[in-house]
């Protein structure tokens, strides 16, 4: 069997059915029974499940995959408390199958595979992986082709022209589908120009033992996996090297393909809301420095990246979402046309009895489907070939404060008042055509409302295929995710914010340091750090208790906030220390303002719970540049500039001498 039909017959295929004149009618429907069906499904399964099923893609190998995503399983079980977090490494057949059964709740896989997933079985991602990558977040990865070193004939894409490939699977997205598109820009055929593909599946070494062993010319799989090999020693990794190799700035990797972007973490559809929601705490809480992060070998989760540019492979090389269909079916019909013909000719009678019934069926259907829109709580609107909108659900006659005769043949913008996202610009202001054309499959928007509110909508957009008698080309599903967005936002403030005063906390702080050091290295940006150490806040703590001391803390935090500019830092680092990142600021200008902190908090009583309560500050200044060489030093050179003040009388500023700046050593 060649390459080309071996994979695209293992990637699946569209159903017929899909493609023939009613496809657009069957699409509608689903939708509409979709919708109807999609109340919250997590009241089934909410705090009542005991186990938690995380399904890991082991592309590795079960044992590699085991040993390196134990501990982020351990770490979510923690954080769920009562529910118990069970890991299951599995190969892409077996994702495919778990998740089609149901039997994952959560699962870690490439993009290529969870593209598939998430149209085949509605999972949803929930962040996207940020391996640790050289010491920076990084969120994109490739393939390699190699060759041995030997191999000098083989130096460009073109040259593996009747060779022999290995590749890890025929559904693996960096084990195979990112080579191929290469290939087949290089200008490949790869069922006709390559001798064979050969397949090793996990783990993804093999293909590297087949290589060296002369068994094939080139073998592929993803970036980083040569630079880990040779990290451990391992003396393969000399003897080859790589083909059509792309320079690509700023990746750490070397590649021979183009970047896509990392595994996404996903949630099956009808998991539990309070489940999620504890699952996206416990994600946002990781950061490079967590002992998990460090040892699953990442540096934190993002926000769900776009994958679109996967689908976009998907679609060039036909495979996936646009395989197409198999031919088993028309070869089994004209092995059995004689059978056929039969029955066929036994059913022509029950189907003209049933077009008899037919016509008044329809009337009934279509009296049910004006109920179940008007059922849907998310607006959906068709429009015609020219954009112009032919129906309107009630939710949507209610966003848009209209009734549907009133919005027939306007176009959308002309309906909804919809803004860009971050901007007041009207969403489509630059396009000369209508709106409509241009959205894209899924698009996020802010909807200013007839009664002047605004909310947050995501529209999804469809392509119907032409039905006779009907005008309707296009489908518009919005849904009103402005909740959605503000437990999302609430959630992160949460994780950098001090509960009790509402400034940064120290992680978050830190890593705003860490930008303003780079600055400074790199652009000759000036700002200066200030330590602030409250001065007798144990006797206030003391003296009138807890309260009044968290009252205390929280004055002070209001105070520190109106000395200081809407784009300084302002963060409570720990008990009754606050710091300060003054932008655009050097040392002698943040003494002046340390001066102001000391004078504010200690020249005069502070009013706190109708009591007047004495404390002062001592301030230590550092300004941030090449001197210091790391976050920790700076806080070292600030401490000990405030220890100095102290020493002095307290309610002082002292400046960070050169004695205080120095790296810090381990004993």
């Amino acid at each position: 069997m060649s390459p080309r039909a071996c994979l695209r017959r293992s990637s699946g295929c569209l159903s017929w059915f899909g493609r023939g004149g009613l496809g657009g009618v069957v699409l509608l429907w689903g939708l509409v029974f979709g919708a109807l069906l999609a109340t919250p499904a997590g009241a089934k399964a909410g705090v009542a499940e005991r186990e938690l099923i995380l399904a890991v893609l082991a592309h590795r190998g079960e044992d590699a995959a085991r040993e390196q995503w134990t501990p982020f399983a351990e770490y979510l079980e923690q954080a769920l408390e009562a529910i118990q977090v069970r890991l299951v490494p599995v190969d892409n057949d077996a994702l495919q199958a778990g998740a089609a059964e149901g039997r994952f709740d959560l699962v870690l896989t490439n993009p290529g595979s969870y593209v598939m997933l998430e149209q085949r079985h509605g999972i949803s991602r929930i962040a996207t992986m940020l391996p640790a990558e050289v010491g920076r977040e990084e969120d994109r990865f490739g393939a390699v082709i190699i060759a041995r070193e030997d191999r000098t004939d083989l130096v460009e894409l073109s040259d593996l022209v009747g060779q022999r490939v290995s590749a890890v699977h025929p559904d693996g997205f960096g084990g195979w589908w990112m080579a191929w598109r290469e290939l087949e820009a290089a200008g490949l055929d790869v069922e006709t120009d390559l001798d064979r593909v050969v397949f090793t599946g996990f783990p993804v070494s093999r293909g590297l033992d087949l290589l060296l062993a002369g068994e094939v010319d080139a073998a592929t799989f993803r970036t980083g996996i040569l630079e880990d090999l040779r990290e451990q020693g391992d003396p393969r990794v000399e003897q080859v090297r790589l083909i059509g190799e792309r320079a690509v700035p700023r990746f750490p990797y070397r590649t021979s393909t183009r970047l896509y972007p990392e595994w996404p973490l996903a949630m099956r559809g009808d998991l539990d809301v309070d489940i999620a929601q504890a699952v996206l705490r416990a994600l946002l809480a990781l950061d490079a420095e967590h002992p998990v992060s460090q040892a699953v070998g990442i540096t934190g989760w993002a926000a769900p990246r776009s994958y679109e540019d996967v689908q976009g492979l998907m679609y060039d090389l036909g495979v996936g979402l646009y395989a197409p269909e198999p031919f088993a079916v028309l070869r089994w019909a004209r092995d059995n046309l004689a059978a056929l013909l039969a029955v066929l000719a036994a059913g022509i009678a029950a189907i003209l009895l049933y077009v008899l019934r037919v016509h008044a069926r329809m009337r009934i259907a279509g009296h049910n489907l004006r109920r179940a829109m008007g059922a849907i709580p998310n607006a959906v609107i068709t429009l015609d070939a020219r954009g112009g909108i032919v129906y309107m659900n009630p939710a949507a006659e209610q966003m848009a404060g209209l009734v549907r005769l009133q919005a027939l043949g306007c176009s959308l913008d002309q309906v909804l008042d919809l803004r860009e996202m971050g901007t007041d610009r009207p969403l489509g202001a630059d396009r000369s055509q209508p709106l409509a054309k241009h959205l894209g499959e899924h698009t996020e928007a802010r909807l200013v409302t007839p009664s002047g509110h605004e909310r947050i909508v995501r529209m999804d957009r469809t392509a119907l295929d032409p039905v006779a008698g009907s005008s309707v080309r296009t489908l518009l599903v919005l849904a009103d995710i402005s909740e959605e967005r503000e437990l999302v936002d609430r959630l992160v403030h949460e994780a950098s914010h001090d509960p009790l005063t509402g400034l940064l906390n120290r992680r978050a702080f830190e890593r705003e340091m860490q930008r303003a050091m780079d600055n400074a290295r790199e652009y000759s940006s000036v700002a200066s750090l200030l330590l602030v150490d409250l001065d007798y806040f144990k006797a206030v703590n003391d003296r009138h208790g807890h309260r009044v001391g968290d009252e205390l803390l929280r004055r002070v935090a209001t105070i520190l906030r109106q000395l200081t500019r809407s784009r300084d830092a302002v963060s409570r680092i720990g008990g009754d220390e606050f710091a300060v990142i003054a932008y655009e600021t050097d040392a002698e200008q943040a003494r002046v303002l340390g001066q102001r902190i000391c004078s504010a908090l200690g020249d005069r009583p502070l009013q706190v719970e109708a009591r007047d309560v004495t404390i002062g500050a001592s301030v230590g200044v550092v300004q941030l540049g090449e001197t210091l060489p790391s976050v920790d030093a700076a806080f070292v050179a600030a401490d000990r500039a405030c220890y100095t003040a102290k020493n002095e009388g307290r309610g002082q500023v002292g400046l960070a001498r050169k004695a205080d700046i120095h790296p810090i050593t381990g004993s």
